[in-house]
């Protein structure tokens, strides 16, 4: 047989476990069960992707909605600047009609 056949058989050869190995198998499936079922983030995809989405949406419903304020802050300007020019023109017309009628007087 070649030499490494030979290693290779020897390597592969059957042998008893050590004492206590089966006692140590059972404690390390117990401590993985254990972690296992802790809820993580790793084994709970679907929560995960729900967060990422409810984020996503209390995003942009938040910018939208400070888009919405910015709109109205603005819209409120430019109805004060309306009231204002109107004022300014009611103040002009009665002055060009009271010197209307004190020249035809």
């Amino acid at each position: 047989m070649d030499p490494f056949e030979e290693h290779l058989k020897n390597a592969l050869r059957r042998e008893e476990p050590r004492a206590g190995f089966a006692g140590r198998v059972r404690a390390r499936i117990t401590v993985q069960e254990k972690r296992t079922r802790r809820a993580s983030w790793s084994s709970l995809p679907r929560l995960r992707w729900a967060l990422g989405i409810l984020l996503c949406v209390g995003i942009v419903a938040g910018v939208s909605y400070r888009h919405d304020q910015v709109e109205r802050a603005r819209g409120e300007a430019a109805k004060q600047q309306v009231y204002v020019a109107l004022r300014l023109a009611g103040a002009k017309m009665q002055l060009a009609e009271l010197k209307v009628r004190h020249l035809s007087e």
